[in-house]
Parts: C-alpha cells; sequence; structure tokens
C-alpha cells in the first residue's frame, strides 16, 4: 500500500486568482489548514452542508488547504471545484488512513504551508494535535457535543463503542485555543468552563421564500439516513400518520431516508427520494415536520424549513438551539396526537400558518444569515 502522502491539487480558482477579492481585501490573508472526514463535495446530510458552509466562508477570509484523510477520484475532485470557492485540497489514498500517517500527512503540510491556525473537525482528530508544531492556533469545529450523541444513543438502546462524558469531552476541548459551537445551548454548557474561547458559529442558510398556498396541504420531510431520522420516520409513520389520514393531507418524503421507506407507501405519503437542488427540495411544500426524537447539536433541516419561511412542527430534540422560539415561528409537540393536531391547525388555520411562516423566516433572517453566524469567526481570523 502506497504510503499516504496528501496530492494537493487545486479545487477551485487557482492561488493566483483574486478577482473575487475586494481591493480593501487584497491584502495577505492568513493561511488557515482545514482537516475534515466529511464528503463534503456529496451532499445529501447535515454534516455534509456544514462542512460546505465552513469551507466556504474559510476560502472568503483566508488562504485555505483542506485536507481529506480518505482518496478522492476524479469526480470528488469535480464536484470539489465545483464549489465555487478558491481553496486547495490535499488527500490520501486509502478509505482507513492509520493515525501515524494522517498525522506524518499533517506535519508535512503544515511545514509546506505554514498555517496560522489548524482547524479540526471533530473530536475524532484530537489525536493530530501532537502532529502540529508549535506556532499555529488549534481550533476545534465540534458540529455537535460527542457525550450527549452518546447518551443519546445509549438511551435508545445502541451500543456505543468508546462512550464518554460532558466532563472528559470539556477537558479534550479545553486544550484548544478556540472552540466552535453550532448552536447556543452547547455553546452556553461549554462557555461556561472555557469562557471566550468558546464561540458559537451556527450554520448559515439562504433559500428562497415558499409561498402561502390557500389551497394546498402538503406536509414535507427531508432527511439522511443517520440512525435517528430513520427512528423519526418510522415514528411519523407508525404514531403519527394515522392520525391525519383521511384529512385530505399528503406526506411527502426526501433525501436519503426514503431509502428506508416501506416498499407499500401508506395512502397519501409521496417518496421524492434525494433531491440535489437544495431550493427545490422545499419547493412545493406547506408545513415541514422533523419528528426527531433523540440526537445532538443543531438539526440542519428545521434551519433551511425557517430559511425558506415554512411554517414548522418538530419536537423538542429537533428545537435544540432555537427553543426560545417555540409557539412562534415553528410548533412544538412530542406525542404523536399532539404532533398531528399541529400539523392540521397550520394547515387548516390559513392566517396562523402564514403569521408562523413570517416568524420562522425572521427568525432565520436573524440568526441564521452568514453574518450572524460567521462574524464572529471572521473577526477571529482577521486578528490573526
Amino acid at each position: 500500500m502506497r504510503p499516504a502522502r496528501p496530492t494537493a491539487r487545486p479545487a477551485g480558482p487557482t492561488d493566483n486568482n483574486t478577482a473575487s477579492v475586494p481591493p480593501e481585501k487584497s491584502m495577505p490573508r492568513p493561511s488557515l489548514l482545514f482537516v475534515t472526514r466529511s464528503a463534503f463535495w456529496r451532499p445529501g446530510n447535515g454534516d455534509a452542508m456544514r462542512t460546505v458552509a465552513l469551507v466556504r466562508e474559510l476560502a472568503a477570509v483566508a488562504d485555505l488547504t483542506v485536507f481529506y484523510p480518505g482518496p478522492m477520484d476524479e469526480a470528488a475532485m469535480r464536484d470539489a471545484r465545483a464549489l465555487g470557492a478558491p481553496f486547495r485540497i490535499a488527500c490520501g489514498d486509502t478509505d482507513r488512513p492509520d493515525p501515524r500517517r494522517v498525522s506524518d500527512a499533517v506535519r508535512a503540510l503544515c511545514r509546506r504551508f505554514s498555517p496560522r491556525a489548524v482547524i479540526l473537525s471533530r473530536l475524532r482528530f484530537d489525536f493530530l494535535r501532537d502532529a502540529i508544531p508549535r506556532g499555529p492556533r488549534l481550533v476545534m469545529d465540534t458540529h455537535d457535543l460527542m457525550s450527549d450523541r452518546s447518551a443519546s444513543l445509549q438511551r435508545e438502546g445502541w451500543r456505543v463503542q468508546k462512550p464518554f462524558g460532558f466532563e472528559e469531552e470539556v477537558a479534550r476541548l479545553a486544550r484548544y485555543d478556540l472552540v466552535l459551537l453550532i448552536q447556543p445551548d452547547d455553546h452556553a454548557r461549554v462557555a461556561a468552563r472555557l469562557g471566550e474561547r468558546a464561540m458559537c458559529v451556527s450554520h448559515p442558510v439562504v433559500l428562497p421564500v415558499q409561498p402561502v398556498r390557500p389551497a394546498s396541504r402538503v406536509l414535507g420531510f427531508a432527511a439522511s439516513r443517520w440512525v435517528a431520522n430513520v427512528h423519526a420516520l418510522d415514528w411519523m409513520l407508525r404514531r403519527v400518520w394515522p392520525r391525519l389520514a383521511g384529512q385530505e393531507v399528503f406526506l411527502d418524503v426526501a433525501g436519503y431516508v426514503t431509502r428506508e421507506l416501506p416498499a407499500q407507501l401508506p395512502p397519501g405519503v409521496r417518496s421524492r427520494g434525494f433531491v440535489p437542488d437544495l431550493e427545490q427540495l422545499w419547493s412545493g411544500v406547506d408545513v415541514a415536520v422533523n419528528p426527531v426524537r433523540w440526537g445532538s447539536g443543531l438539526k440542519i433541516k428545521n434551519v433551511e424549513a425557517l430559511a425558506s419561511g415554512l411554517p414548522l412542527v418538530t419536537t423538542t430534540e429537533g428545537a435544540r438551539g432555537i427553543a426560545d422560539a417555540a409557539g412562534d415561528a415553528f410548533l412544538l409537540a412530542d406525542e404523536p396526537d399532539a404532533f398531528a393536531a399541529a400539523c392540521l391547525r397550520l394547515l387548516d388555520d390559513l392566517p396562523l400558518r402564514a403569521r408562523v411562516a413570517s416568524s420562522a423566516l425572521g427568525l432565520a433572517r436573524r440568526r441564521f444569515s452568514p453574518s450572524a453566524c460567521f462574524g464572529p469567526l471572521r473577526d477571529w481570523i482577521a486578528a490573526l
């Protein structure tokens, strides 16, 4: 097997292409190295969407190199270039690179590009701290709290290989110069221990606003095949949908979670499959639903629905990070009867649907615009 030395290839405009940089920002930009295991060039899950947004933002304000430890074929490189952001990408040559080889690759990239900061995506890369030379700031992008995810899986009876609690997670995060949290609840808990080294960097979404359609009654659920989403779909079909049957309601299911739909769909349930165009994903939906029962972090699909100006029905778990807007920008329900009733309220009461849709859009524009989400991180990078 060949050594997992990175192959640096351009993904987007070349280094000399500065046409997109305004003159006042044409001064030398800090060099950043971002290490991720997310196949961000393939959409379809919240992890990829989050990573794409972060890569684009970092590339806009810094000289960015992205290291993906696995292999990337020409199609993957082409898809990465299609993101349109000016960054380099380096990759390995094996699907299962061992930590030593990944560490060697990161050392080589640090020698070559002298980054002012190294950003690691998720604590799975915590072992790389020893491979990074003195000098660069160390940044951990958490996506979500692994202790929350571990506890959630264990509550549902799933076996977790290396479970650890919040105290252990904070102890690991405390070794970084900056820790990025995706939603305010997680940020508040970590900031109570780490102070200003914890930064809330949420997920920005800007989408076309969907119209309020008086004569339409379509619920929309979009999700990946992550086990919590599969569980949510099963709960929706078994516990909620029978309470909506006969109400002239349709349920459109989109995303890779559709692969878990039964062969014989219940009447009124329709599969859209994977919809690659995010703008088209929410087109034709009147009320978004996310019946997720457990998990962690921020629910990206909820943010997309809010940014589309769609009224939303979700659960306490789905409302992580936005719970203070329940009853205004979305409706919250945890039991099957209440969930079905909330859906019918929004479908039957057109003025209520319009008010919640307007509040949803307002919430998205206040909290999930690019400036609201990435402003503090831009300032931190500028200070480098």
